[in-house]
């Protein structure tokens, strides 16, 4: 077909490429307009005070509003977050789900969530419940991990305790470093009198400190191995105690995040507000106008080739005629004979 018949056709059909998308879009907008209205709430979540700052923040750096909008976007749609709603709203988790949009407020920390519902009086709720609830989670989780890793180290402290406690009842010694000490020094003491008493030439003197200094020595030796182990208990401890206080620490900013984190501060609910439906219906009606058009096309195409014969059906119709003649006479000729 040249051009020339594409465009007959198109004028000859124009009706049907101006209809048959008029008539989807039609659909659309009347179906739309059955249903019930929509009512919509906007909440602006404003948290700077734990978004950026110190190193030590759990959202810190040039990135850390970035990665606080993405975190509270996953989490505010997360099947955790969700069911937890629908629980304590009494709205359907797969509304919920579809319903909520996150948005960023520039390049801020700033996050504005807006729930549609036709339920006028669920819209606020939801949405308070879905925001206070992505936010309790985003820095509850810290401070859950920092109690954790608390509770931790504090058993290693108490470990370390009991470990020395049972070294006291087995050794008696509560200071065996000091006991050591006192002991070696005791006897330097009696080997420099011995050695004074012999060059005084008071052997007998001399001979009893032997003996004194050989079981002050014995007591020395067996001193030796309990300020060993009492000393590595003692640096186990120091280290435990060291790290307990770290982790505390850590908690207490843990804590202090999660209290400038709360959502009754932070979370501010507009008014609920009839939805506009243009946006939407704009969404819907697009798409119906393409397929319209895309079933007019079809359509026509069916028309034409079911109006239009081809060529070979043409040029063979006069010869199956003229072989339909040829045989009846040969038939007629053979009935006379």
């Amino acid at each position: 077909m040249e051009i020339d018949s594409y465009l007959g056709v198109i004028r000859r059909r124009l009706w049907i490429l101006v209809l048959v998308p008029l008539l989807a879009a039609g659909a659309v907008i009347a179906w739309d307009r059955l249903q019930p209205p929509s009512y919509q709430a906007t909440a602006t979540v404003a948290a700077p005070s734990v978004v950026g700052g110190p190193s030590t923040n759990q959202y810190s750096g040039a990135g850390a509003p970035r990665a606080f909008v993405a975190d509270f976007s996953g989490a505010l749609t997360s099947p955790l977050i969700v069911t937890q709603v629908a629980e304590r709203t009494g709205a359907a988790p797969d509304a919920i789900e579809d319903n909520l949009t996150v948005s960023q407020i520039g390049d801020s920390s700033l996050v504005e969530v807006t729930y549609t519902t036709p339920e006028r009086n669920q819209a606020a709720p939801v949405l308070n419940e879905a925001t206070s609830a992505t936010i309790r989670f985003l820095f509850q989780t810290q401070v859950t991990l920092a109690q954790k890793l608390v509770d931790e180290a504090r058993k290693g402290v108490d470990k370390v305790n009991g470990e020395l406690g049972a070294f006291y009842r087995k050794t008696g010694q509560v200071l065996p470093d000091e006991a050591y000490r006192i002991a070696a020094q005791q006897v330097a003491d009696m080997q420099r009198e011995q050695i004074s008493v012999r060059s005084r030439g008071e052997f007998s003197a001399a001979s009893a400190l032997e003996s004194a200094i050989r079981a002050k020595k014995k007591e020395v030796a067996t001193l030796a191995p309990q300020v060993a182990t009492y000393q590595s208990l003692v640096d186990r401890k120091t280290q435990a105690l060291g790290r307990l206080n770290v982790l505390e620490e850590g908690l207490e900013r843990a804590q202090a995040q999660y209290s400038a984190a709360d959502p009754k501060s932070i979370v501010t609910i507009g008014e609920v507000q009839k939805a506009s439906s243009l946006t939407g219906l704009v969404r819907k009606v697009v798409p119906a106008l393409g397929a319209g058009l895309f079933l007019a096309v079809g359509i026509i195409l069916l028309l034409e080739l079911g109006s239009r014969r081809s060529p070979t059906d043409e040029m063979e119709a006069p010869q199956r005629g003229a072989a339909s003649g040829i045989d009846s006479a040969r038939d007629y000729a053979r009935s006379r004979s």
